[in-house]
């Protein structure tokens, strides 16, 4: 069901890397003032980037963040329930 950790890390790496490598294409070809490939490189490539740079870097704290947030929304759905009664 879930992935071990190495084997998301390994394909979060393969993303950013090939996402990192269309980035360098972007900069340095003359397709830089091509506005389809503009729009690509903006909505896709450079979040795609930096979600999976961030991913790699903090991936522990997201994951206790998440938990947390998790966490207070049960909490809130249960006051919410009892307050029904």
């Amino acid at each position: 069901m879930f992935k071990k950790h190495s084997h998301l890390r390994n394909q979060l790496r393969l993303i950013h890397i090939f996402a990192s490598v269309f980035l360098g294409a972007f900069i340095y070809s003359p397709w830089r003032n091509n506005p389809t490939f503009l729009m690509i490189m903006s909505f896709i490539i450079f979040p795609a980037v930096a979600v999976t740079g961030l991913w790699m870097w903090q991936a522990k704290r997201i994951k206790i963040w998440g938990k947390e947030i998790n966490k207070l929304s049960l909490m809130q759905v249960n006051k919410e329930i009892q307050a029904q009664k």
